[in-house]
């Protein structure tokens, strides 16, 4: 999808130039690259933030984020303080599918990445990231069935790893930063108890899918974001 300039991610957010810098330093939007002062970013990302629902209110930092996402997949939380769980569960409660994914959208800083290897999928299977959206798909068992899709194939990767290890998965793979590339390394930094496996919560797998540019992935991925929310109430 190429790149895109700072005055027109604006233009199609709408809002302005100020914010979308902002958006990008926080990870929200992915930057291609910087030409002296001006960034140019990634226009499929600008997409992605175009196409999701805007809601009210701070986005959750990591620990809150992961912490919501563990609730709703049926996983212990205990890095976040009793009374911030209390009132996250009574948030929870009240949250729609959109809602959840546009305050937990700061999970994770994001990269497009293009690799030349045979095979691509020894990030997942060789236990390089933690699998999740397509590569949950494909690679975990029961996550295509629960979500009513199959596995996209080809060599599309998307996964978490925690940033200490960024550089030398990059480097063990040979990658470079594409924005049009088909491996989507998802960086963590505050907590990695979920990403020492190839499996993430189910919820982070529904809101990376929610992501997707593809309609049937992203319905998917909201149906069961909305199921555990039922679920969870």
């Amino acid at each position: 999808m190429g790149e895109m300039s700072v005055s027109a991610a604006a233009a199609e957010l709408g809002v302005s130039g100020r914010q979308v810098t902002r958006l990008a330093r926080a990870g929200e939007l992915v930057v291609t690259r910087e030409v002296g002062k001006a960034l140019l970013l990634d226009a499929g990302s600008v997409h992605r933030v175009a196409q999701a629902d805007r809601h009210r209110g701070r986005p959750w930092n990591g620990d809150v984020a992961w912490a919501a996402l563990a609730m709703l997949s049926g996983a212990g939380v205990d890095w976040i303080s009793p009374s911030q769980a209390t009132r996250l569960r009574h948030r929870l409660r009240r949250a729609s599918a959109t809602e959840v994914a546009f305050l937990a959208r700061r999970r994770a800083r994001v990269h497009r990445m293009r690799g030349w290897g045979d095979d691509l999928n020894t990030l997942v299977t060789g236990g390089y990231v933690a699998a999740t959206g397509v590569s949950a798909l494909t690679h975990v068992p029961g996550v295509a069935g629960r979500f009513g899709l199959s596995g996209r194939g080809g060599g599309a990767v998307d996964g978490y790893v925690v940033g200490d290890d960024l550089a030398g998965v990059i480097d063990t793979f040979g990658l470079v930063a594409d924005g049009e590339g088909d491996v989507t390394l998802r960086v963590v930094t505050a907590l990695d108890r979920f990403f020492t496996t190839t499996t993430v919560p189910v919820a982070a797998v529904a809101v990376d899918l929610m992501e997707s540019l593809d309609t049937r992935e992203r319905s998917a991925g909201a149906r069961v974001l909305g199921e555990l929310l039922d679920d969870f109430r």
